[in-house]
């Protein structure tokens, strides 16, 4: 199976850190309360945003949207699907910066539906 690219959701303050260091699995989550040793993402940024910003963000804030580009060397995990439909992948291993790119920043809306 190929999985390119996959798409990652972060608030945007967290940006410096991941343009330095990349993605990491050590760091504070952001979506719930504990520290799982994963890298979450989906196959398309509007998937990724249903899992990620319009759960957990915090309405006006603003969210960076990272394409991920694996390698063979990454753990993945594609997580159980209902349907056709791919929800969730998981990634067990850092990302590093070379392997990431900004596309663009988004602000988790004031009113109505977060998506």
């Amino acid at each position: 199976m190929v999985l390119h690219p996959l798409f990652h959701w972060s608030p945007a303050h967290r940006r410096p850190g991941i343009v330095r260091r990349g993605l990491r699995i050590s760091s504070r989550p952001t979506c719930d309360s504990i520290r799982w040793s994963r890298i979450c993402a989906s196959l398309s940024p509007s998937h990724a945003w249903v899992h990620s910003a319009a759960i957990a963000g915090e309405r006006g804030s603003e969210w960076d949207l990272w394409m991920i580009q694996l390698a063979p060397s990454d753990e993945v995990h594609v997580q159980p699907m209902y349907g056709n439909v791919i929800g969730e992948i998981r990634i067990h291993n850092d990302i590093p910066k070379s392997r990431l790119w900004h596309v663009g920043t988004r602000t988790v809306p004031l009113r109505g539906r977060r998506w």
